[in-house]
């Protein structure tokens, strides 16, 4: 039993066109993907369902891929049904799904009646589910859509140099850092200080500079360039500045990587021209980076700095499903699928010093 909302959806791609009112007593979650064969043919046997029992039933065709890439399989392949995304996988995870297709029959105090292969499920169960369970609950308490930061892909409009540099004013204020990839070249938005944690795959508060210095700019790097290749000296150049690398002593994560075991790039695909991560509020994912852009985005989302030891320079790229939220449950996770130890410690780790070059 869950208290209400706690089958997460990420995104609904569409609602139901069949189902007749909002308050329903059956909820039926189908579990399927896009590369599942018997999922499409168990959707069209679950429409006819839907259509036959229209009032005080709804069913969810829920998935954990790529939203882009359900909304491109729609458009082939049509469908009445509801359909939603479970991109950091929580739903799958709290049912065990371990094959597709599955299905998943609560109620509206989120019991569990029944669970099995979508095509066992039949008309009869539902009249005598229904007769059991009176209780109402709306779709959006049902299901709660649970935010994530994504980093976005937008169209080309290209770029005439392989750098190009924009002093943004305060009126311009974006908070946060802003990536954006383009076909052609990355697009950065944000304070100084926060885009040269990004280049340096670093916690920004181990970027140290002047409240002078740490103004906000829009900056792009053409892909396969050498600004692109070498990022933060291209930003020190143009801005006439110049770094130097110290240590300080502090707490700071710690990743041990005697053995590694990391995935390869087939556990996660999103599909080309796609964004590398999405970020909930208690795991990561990610679609083809390195060790060293995982380690930048953890280290910012707990701001904590993260030292690698015994690391031989990992810069392949991988796939990656994090949990980040409970520090037991990030260690265990870390350790069981790709190896790495992890220990909150006090220790040595770098901090990079800006300042502004002497004039000739």
């Amino acid at each position: 039993m869950f208290f209400f909302g706690q089958i997460k959806v990420s995104e609904h791609i569409q609602p139901s066109a069949i189902a007749k009112q909002n308050d329903n007593a059956l909820y039926f979650v189908d579990f399927w993907a896009t590369w599942c064969k018997p999922c499409i043919h168990v959707s069209k046997y679950l429409e006819s369902l839907q259509k036959q029992y229209s009032n005080n039933f709804y069913v969810l065709s829920l998935t954990k891929e790529n939203p882009d890439l359900v909304k491109r399989f729609v458009l082939k392949h049509k469908t009445d049904l509801a359909i939603a995304i479970d991109y950091d996988g929580e739903t799958f995870k709290n049912n065990s799904i371990r094959s597709l297709p599955h299905g998943v029959l609560y109620n509206a105090d989120g019991e569990k009646l029944w669970e099995g292969h979508p095509a066992d499920f039949k008309g009869h169960q539902i009249v005598g589910f229904l007769n059991r369970n009176k209780k109402q609950v709306s779709v959006n308490k049902m299901f709660k859509v649970q935010a994530y930061e994504k980093s976005v892909v937008v169209k080309d409009v290209g770029l005439k140099k392989d750098f190009e540099i924009i002093k943004l004013n305060a009126k311009e204020n974006t908070g946060s850092l802003q990536v954006v990839k383009h076909l052609s070249y990355l697009d950065l938005k944000g304070s100084l200080q926060d885009i040269l944690a990004y280049t340096m795959d670093s916690f920004k508060n181990q970027v140290n500079l002047s409240e002078e210095l740490n103004k906000r700019y829009q900056m792009r790097f053409k892909f396969g360039s050498d600004a692109y290749s070498n990022k933060t000296e291209t930003i020190l150049k143009a801005l006439r500045l110049k770094g130097k690398s110290t240590e300080v002593h502090g707490e700071a994560l710690v990743f041990d990587i005697k053995t590694s075991t990391f995935w390869d790039t087939e556990q996660i695909d999103w599909g080309k021209d796609t964004q590398h991560f999405l970020i909930g509020d208690s795991e990561i994912q990610a679609d083809n980076v390195t060790l060293n852009q995982i380690t930048y985005q953890l280290a910012n989302l707990l701001k904590t700095p993260i030292v690698l030891v015994n690391n031989d320079i990992d810069e392949h790229i991988h796939d990656w499903n994090v949990h980040y939220k409970y520090f037991d449950l990030m260690v265990s996770s870390l350790s069981d699928n790709y190896g790495i130890q992890v220990e909150k410690k006090m220790v040595n780790y770098p901090q990079y010093i800006i300042t502004k070059k002497a004039p000739f």
